[in-house]
């Protein structure tokens, strides 16, 4: 047990102990339930069968028995279902700090058969629908996918958080964020990852909610606003008084009271027809919205109960409106809607409404409060977007072997802001145990990487920009220590041809650093990374090519990594170029092998082993 998992396997261990317990109430109970409701009825049949009057109450009692039994059996079965998901959400922490997204996997389709079930939760957990292959370093940086950022960080259960979370990972905002932004979202995210448990109960609850899809029914009701017309309220209060019509009779003319409530009944009947199609927005919402309006009020109640000290996540938890708490108007509303669950059964329905105007109730508490917070929700989705996602930037901290808040330049200067300095930087795909950190820094330059094959350059440049990622989102970052500017990042790495639309890898490859070399001319602080350059093209033009892509993006406001084994143009860069840093990565041949120490060194290295590899594999 090692200091990152001990909390979380030691809480598996008591969930666990819990989980039994609960679990053997749930069958005594479930016994008892059997017993109580056979022995009511056989006790009641055989009281009123011999008339005995005191057997028949003895039986109603003992079915008072049975439904007391019922409810609590409700509550245990409900406390064991949220344990249960408790332990599954608890040692998704011990998977995630190991590293183990097998495991990861296994758990967030646990309970799944059915291959067309499986295969959606694995998408799901994936992040498959936010992958975007135009993207400006989507596809290259391990966004989305089964070992990827998403599936490694993301602990947002409902829509909201998950959009908001995959949005931070694409950069996906408005503006940049300022540098007072980001150390604000660094201290709400601290105060997050030191909140264990309610992590833990956060996301048991909203997983439970089952919020994946976007819950279109709530929100367009909402975003009307629309209030109950004054004529249908005021219909309704006379449909209610009318019965002091028959109340009346009884003392003036009894004779009429029978007619006078047939003509009630008549009355609400007809009325009930009519509201039918009149108010049939707000019916309609109410059959439509119950659990979505659960979940979002669970939630908010949640963030609203957990005492947070920190002003963004009390802004965020509130929903960012200064009306109203979140969880006060969802509550609000879900009061409403245990009117509108009374309608749930069509013919308890109907009689209801004969007796009394319940639609046209429901209406006016759904017409109430969506004229009185309707257009607030919207708001409040997008807040409990964000405390999602800073959640999921809070596992960074959680999970990684060593994490650091990163430094940011002060200075808005973009020429200032193309600047990156890491102090043993780690990729956080990697095993813990396996992974090695290394150093690098760029100051408005450029670093050649040189290298042989597989000895960690690739590896090293995405390091540097899924470090930038997380470091723009406001999380921690796998390293010792880093500092760096507010910078747009470009890549061109994972080059995909398509004959679909006859494109040659080259050519794609030109389309990838074309869009880098347009946006190096929009002035804005820019961190590039370029995976072999022009690989699918001969060495004469290549080395060209890549010259001509070294001066274009020359500027002060620009730096980036590059990695090549085009030793013709490494030479004519150190002549011809003063803005450009050098680094390798080396290793040593054995008898049985190589060895690689993955450790990034200034410098130059001319080695190949190409050769050797391909020897290796029977090719000589």
């Amino acid at each position: 047990m090692d200091n990152k998992t001990e909390f979380y396997e030691n809480n598996a261990k008591k969930i666990s102990t819990d989980i039994s317990v609960n679990g053997r109430k749930s069958i005594i109970l479930s016994v008892l339930r059997f017993f109580t409701f056979v022995t009511s009825v056989i006790t009641i049949v055989y009281g009123a069968v011999n008339s005995y009057t005191v057997t028949i109450i003895g039986g109603l009692l003992v079915f008072a028995s049975f439904v007391t039994i019922c409810f609590v059996h409700d509550r245990v079965r409900t406390n064991l279902e949220y344990l249960e998901r408790l332990y599954l959400v608890n040692n998704s922490y011990i998977a995630r700090i190991r590293g183990d997204f097998e495991t990861l996997l296994k758990i967030n389709n646990t309970g799944l058969k059915r291959r067309e079930e499986i295969e959606d939760a694995t998408a799901y957990f994936a992040g498959d629908e936010f992958f975007d292959p135009d993207h400006d370093y989507c596809l290259d940086l391990d966004l989305f996918g089964k070992k990827s950022l998403f599936s490694l960080y993301n602990v947002a259960q409902t829509v909201f958080g998950r959009r908001a979370f995959a949005g931070e990972l694409l950069g996906i905002r408005k503006q940049q964020r300022t540098v007072s932004e980001l150390m604000a979202r660094q201290a709400a995210v601290a105060e997050l990852e030191s909140q264990k448990d309610f992590l833990l109960e956060y996301q048991t609850i909203s997983s439970l909610g089952k919020l994946k899809n976007m819950p279109q029914a709530l929100l367009e009701f909402a975003s009307k606003g629309k209030k109950l017309p004054k004529a249908r309220i005021a219909w309704a209060m006379i449909q209610s008084f009318l019965w002091l019509v028959p109340f009346v009779c009884i003392f003036v003319r009894p004779e009429l009271v029978r007619p006078a409530v047939i003509f009630v009944l008549a009355v609400n009947l007809i009325s009930w027809a009519v509201n039918l199609r009149l108010n049939q927005d707000y019916l309609k919402a109410a059959s439509d919205m119950p659990r979505q309006v659960k979940v979002l009020y669970r939630c908010f109640d949640k963030l609203d109960k957990a005492g947070f000290k920190d002003p963004l996540l009390i802004k965020l938890a509130s929903g960012s409106t200064n009306e109203v708490k979140a969880s006060d108007s969802l509550k609000d509303l879900t009061r409403a809607l245990s009117y509108a669950a009374l309608r749930e059964q069509p013919i308890f329905s109907f009689l209801l409404n004969l007796i009394l105007p319940l639609d046209y109730y429901v209406s006016y508490l759904l017409g109430r409060w969506a004229g009185k917070y309707g257009k607030l929700l919207e708001k409040q989705t997008l807040s409990l977007g964000q405390i999602e996602a800073l959640m999921c930037a809070s596992q960074v901290g959680i999970a990684s072997e060593i994490s650091a808040f990163p430094q940011f330049v002060e200075s808005d200067s973009p020429s200032d802001n193309a600047y990156f300095k890491g102090d043993y930087i780690c990729h956080p795909l990697l095993p813990h145990e396996t992974c090695v950190s290394n150093s690098i820094e760029l100051n408005s330059n450029i670093g050649l990487i040189t290298g042989s094959n597989m000895s960690g350059k690739t590896t090293l440049i995405r390091t540097c920009g899924v470090c930038t990622i997380l470091a723009l989102t406001g999380s921690k970052v796998p390293c010792e220590a880093l500092r760096l500017g507010r910078m747009k990042i470009m890549s061109s790495m994972r080059i995909v041809d398509s004959l679909e639309d006859n494109i040659s890898t080259f050519k794609a490859e030109l389309i990838r650093i074309s869009g880098i070399i347009r946006q190096s001319k929009e002035q804005e602080a820019m961190l590039f990374l370029i995976d072999e350059i022009f690989r699918g093209t001969n060495s004469d033009d290549r080395t060209s090519g890549a010259l001509t892509v070294l001066k274009n993006l020359s500027l002060p406001y620009v730096c980036g990594l590059m990695t090549t084994h085009d030793y013709a143009m490494i030479d004519k860069t150190q002549d011809e170029f003063k803005n450009i840093v050098y680094y390798h990565f080396s290793e040593q041949y054995t008898d049985t092998g190589i060895v690689f120490d993955y450790i990034l060194t200034p410098g130059i290295s001319r080695e190949s082993n190409a050769k050797y590899l391909m020897k290796l594999v029977g090719i000589e």
